[in-house]
């Protein structure tokens, strides 16, 4: 059995997916805490990929009321079964909405008007079944119902809260399958950042 994180990556989004994911080794701690190993010795049979030691992950979790899922990897080495999906690539999007006006037989512009757009953010990740290597079921149907939820989604994000950003919302979700690996999905949110409702509440 072989559990190789980089191969996903690449199957899943392409070359440059690759080569960020690319700071592996075969063996490490998080082996013994998976496979509830306590020396040293390779298990039999068993080739497992996983991060080094240098790399970090910005570890992401989504919480609503009582509903929270967590996005890392770090974690995956003492709680895996309560991390939802390895950490999401995320990009960020952001915007100037402006009122400008010529002025007649000249070529100057005056901006009249202006307001700051929201991020808008594209977050991919995959959902792999760690446990049984077989179609990940049970978590593609709590992806759909974290779309399905026509709520804010409040985040915890290390990358998020260095650009203001504390809650999301959801706007599309694309799903697709990843050749070769029958235990992993790649996805993709498409979000965007909006206040909590408690900063609505106090600001109106």
């Amino acid at each position: 059995m072989t559990l190789d994180f980089s191969s996903r990556y690449q199957a899943a989004f392409g070359y440059v997916a690759a080569n960020v994911s690319s700071r592996i080794q075969n063996y490490g701690e998080i082996v013994q805490e998976l496979f509830g190993k306590n020396d040293n010795s390779k298990p039999s049979g068993l080739e497992v990929y996983v991060w080094d030691q240098a790399t970090t992950f910005d570890e992401v979790t989504l919480y609503n009321g009582s509903e929270s899922y967590r996005f890392g990897f770090a974690s995956l080495s003492d709680e895996s079964s309560e991390v939802f999906a390895f950490a999401p690539m995320m990009s960020l999007k952001r915007d100037k909405k402006l009122v400008i006006t010529s002025i007649d037989n000249s070529d100057t512009e005056v901006v009249e008007r202006y307001a700051t757009s929201p991020y808008e953010i594209t977050w991919r990740g995959l959902l792999v079944d760690m446990d049984n290597h077989s179609f990940p079921l049970d978590k593609l149907e709590k992806l759909n119902l974290i779309f399905e939820k026509n709520e804010i989604w409040n985040v915890s994000s290390e990358i998020l809260q260095a650009v203001g950003v504390e809650a999301l919302f959801i706007q599309d979700v694309n799903i697709d399958f990843v050749e070769g690996f029958e235990d992993t999905i790649s996805y993709t949110f498409t979000m965007r950042a909006i206040k909590p409702l408690e900063y609505q509440l106090i600001e109106k």
